[in-house]
């Protein structure tokens, strides 16, 4: 999770820097036994609130506990 937050942010890539973090995310969790996380449609709204408040104030606390809640209900 926390590749995903800092890929995403400090944008290591070329282009499509959140799909890639996320990718690589999901590949190390699956890697280690874990289901992959992607947020249910019905919470974007907030899935992209959370990703401003952490570009904003660099805590990663809320969004950490945003994609555990959503890969524990999936």
């Amino acid at each position: 999770m926390a590749w995903f937050l800092f890929g995403a942010l400090w944008q290591f890539y070329f282009s499509g820097n959140k799909r890639t973090a996320r990718f690589m995310m999901n590949g190390i969790l699956m890697s280690h036994g874990f289901d992959a996380i992607s947020e249910p449609a019905g919470r974007t709204q907030e899935f992209n609130q959370r990703m401003v408040d952490f570009h904003t104030d660099r805590d990663a606390t809320q969004k950490m506990a945003f994609l555990i809640d959503c890969q524990t209900s999936n």
